[in-house]
C-alpha cells in the first residue's frame, strides 16, 4: 500500500452538499494532499449528490506534451477532495491508495482530443466496520470540450493511526522473510526514478512510494521502448507498503502486441504491480 499524507476528512450535511459545493471555485492544497497552490489543478467543484462530485481540472502543461500520469494525478486529486467532503472519517486515520486505474476511451491523439482541460465526475461507495468507514471505492469519468476522454476507477483503504503504523513496521520486518523469486521476460530493471524538478512529484517529499512516483516512471521508460506508442490503460495495485529508501528496483516490459507488464521490488519483496495496454500506432501517420 502507498499512504497518502493523513488528515482527517470532514463529513457534508447531504442536504447541503449541493449548494455549498457549488459556490466552492477554490480547491486548497489540503484538500488534494498538495502543500503549493499551483499544484491544485481542480476547482469549481459541485457536491451532486450525497455520494457524487464534479469538478473543472486543468493541467498546467508548460509547452510539453500532456502525459497520461497528469490524468491519473487529476483522478486522484478529485478522489481525494471528494473524500474530504462527502466522507467522514475518525481524526487520526490515514487514508491509504490501494488501487488506482484509469483508460482512455477516445483513440485519436493528443492533439486532436485535447486532455489538459476539463471535468471530472466521481461518484463513491464505501463499506463500513461498526460505524466507521473502513474502505471505499471510487468511479469517475473525464470529459473535454470533445466528449468523453476516460474512464477511471480507485479503491483505498482507512486506517487507523496506530494500526497504519503497525502495518509499516510488518512490512519493514517480513521483507527479508517473503523475499519474492525474481522473474523472468523484464527487459527493463533499474532503480525506480523520481523527477524531482516535475512539479507534479516535487511538491513535498515523501518517506514513501508514492503511486503518482511509480507511474510517472512507468511512463517514462515506457516512452524509451515503444517511442511511437502511447499509453491506452494503466492499473497500479499496491501489495504491500514501500519506503522511499532504499530505492525500489522497477522492472518492465512491452510485448509485441502492445501489453505493459512491470512490478516495484524493494528488498527483495514484490511492492506493486503495474498492467496496461499501449496504442503501437500512435505517432504512425
Amino acid at each position: 500500500m502507498a499512504a497518502v499524507t493523513p488528515e482527517l476528512l470532514h463529513p457534508v450535511d447531504p442536504a447541503e452538499g449541493t449548494h455549498r459545493g457549488a459556490h466552492s471555485g477554490r480547491v486548497s492544497p489540503a484538500d488534494v494532499h498538495k502543500v503549493s497552490p499551483e499544484n491544485v489543478w481542480i476547482h469549481h467543484p459541485i457536491q451532486e449528490s450525497a455520494y457524487s462530485l464534479s469538478t473543472r481540472f486543468e493541467v498546467p502543461l508548460g509547452g510539453r506534451t500532456p502525459r497520461f500520469v497528469d490524468l491519473i494525478e487529476v483522478q486522484r486529486q478529485t478522489g481525494i477532495l471528494q473524500a474530504h467532503r462527502q466522507l467522514g472519517v475518525p481524526e487520526g486515520d490515514v487514508f491509504t491508495l490501494d488501487q488506482i486505474a484509469l483508460t482512455l476511451v477516445t483513440r485519436s491523439p493528443s492533439s486532436d482530443v485535447p486532455r489538459e482541460r476539463g471535468s471530472i465526475r466521481a461518484q463513491i461507495v464505501a463499506t463500513s466496520a461498526r460505524g466507521r468507514a473502513r474502505s471505499l471505492s471510487q468511479y469517475f469519468s473525464l470529459e473535454g470540450n470533445l466528449g468523453l476522454i476516460a474512464i477511471g476507477r480507485a479503491r483505498a483503504s482507512l486506517i487507523p493511526r496506530a494500526v497504519y503504523e503497525r502495518v509499516r513496521e510488518q512490512a519493514r520486518m517480513s521483507s527479508v522473510m517473503n523475499e519474492t523469486p525474481q522473474q523472468a521476460g523484464f527487459s527493463y530493471e533499474q532503480h525506480l526514478h523520481v523527477d524531482t524538478s516535475d512539479p507534479l512529484l516535487s511538491d513535498h517529499p515523501s518517506d514513501h512510494l508514492t503511486a503518482m512516483q511509480t507511474i510517472a516512471d512507468v511512463e517514462r521508460v515506457t516512452r524509451q521502448l515503444a517511442p511511437n506508442a502511447g499509453l491506452r490503460s494503466l492499473k497500479l495495485l499496491f501489495q504491500r507498503y514501500a519506503d522511499a529508501d532504499p530505492s525500489p528496483i522497477l522492472r518492465l516490459s512491452v510485448s509485441a502486441t502492445g501489453r505493459l507488464t512491470a512490478e516495484v521490488v524493494q528488498l527483495g519483496v514484490r511492492r506493486a504491480r503495474v498492467t496496461g495496454v499501449l496504442d503501437l500506432t500512435e505517432g504512425v501517420t
